[in-house]
């Protein structure tokens, strides 16, 4: 079935752009090519992927886009986007899914995603998570905890050590493989008893912002800098977001622990929802 994926620039949509052509099918990709590398649009046709560029706000584009498809995939809303540009663009998937007839929707946010959140970007992750639950159809909301991958501008900041966050905040870290793994399992989704489902996803087990920095490499500076490597600040909503204990419910499912258990978590609670 034809599915529309937004956010392929970032490392997790990236990634689950991969997962979704492996699986086969009609898959097709938006790129914001300010956001993307150079060569990225080519790489994703050279896949296979019907590609578009241009962003999540082009309501006429998104439309042309989801055109006959099954489901749209919204994983543009990367904590290196501003709050505002990630509310903005949940309303304009929201509107193209409605007015091109897609059955579901899947949305990509973030443990401790609430509008009544002080850090502005989980706010804006809670609005974009109403609208969503309002879509015909079928939602599921995938609320993820802190995601690492490869060639994704967050996991590099966090490997240089993340600028200015508490080394001590706890996450469940979860590899973007992982994530892309719950994506293809949501749209795969038959017959749910509950047609609109929020889904917390963890990694395997809890660390400290600190050991995942020295899993990926990286080292925390003694003095922090509040610059990244190319000089760019890391915004104060990351800064918050990376320095908080995000940690999903005991009783969510966990992904990445193996084939047998963590996976089969992932789809029962898909089935059973």
């Amino acid at each position: 079935m034809p599915v529309l994926i937004t956010g392929a620039e970032h490392g997790p949509g990236r990634t689950a752009v991969a997962a979704l052509a492996q699986r086969g099918g009609d898959v097709r990709a938006l790129v914001d090519p300010t956001r993307a590398s150079g060569d990225l649009v080519e790489r994703l046709r050279g896949a296979g992927v019907r590609t578009a560029r241009g962003s999540c706000d082009d309501a006429t584009l998104l439309e042309q886009a989801a055109r006959d498809a099954h489901t749209i995939v919204h994983a543009a809303a990367d904590p290196l986007v501003a709050p505002e540009v990630v509310l903005d663009e949940a309303a304009s998937v929201v509107g193209a899914a409605i007015e091109a007839g897609v059955t579901r929707v899947v949305l990509v946010s973030h443990l401790g995603a609430d509008p009544a959140e002080p850090n502005a970007w989980l706010a804006a992750l809670g609005e974009a998570e109403d609208l969503v639950a309002e879509v015909p159809g079928v939602s599921v909301i995938v609320r993820r905890a802190l995601t690492y991958g490869l060639d994704d501008a967050l996991t590099d900041a966090v490997a240089e050590g993340a600028p200015g966050a508490d080394p001590d905040a706890l996450h469940a870290p979860l590899w973007a493989g992982d994530l892309a793994a719950a994506i293809v399992a949501a749209d795969a989704r038959e017959a749910p008893a509950v047609p609109h489902l929020a889904l917390p996803l963890g990694g395997p087990r809890a660390a400290n912002l600190g050991e995942l920095i020295a899993l990926l490499g990286g080292q925390i500076p003694t003095e922090p800098d509040p610059r990244l490597p190319d000089g760019s600040a890391l915004p104060a909503h990351v800064v918050d977001l990376l320095s908080r204990d995000l940690l999903p419910a005991r009783d969510a499912p966990s992904a990445g622990t193996s084939p047998e258990t963590g996976g089969a978590q992932v789809r029962r609670a898909l089935t059973t929802g």
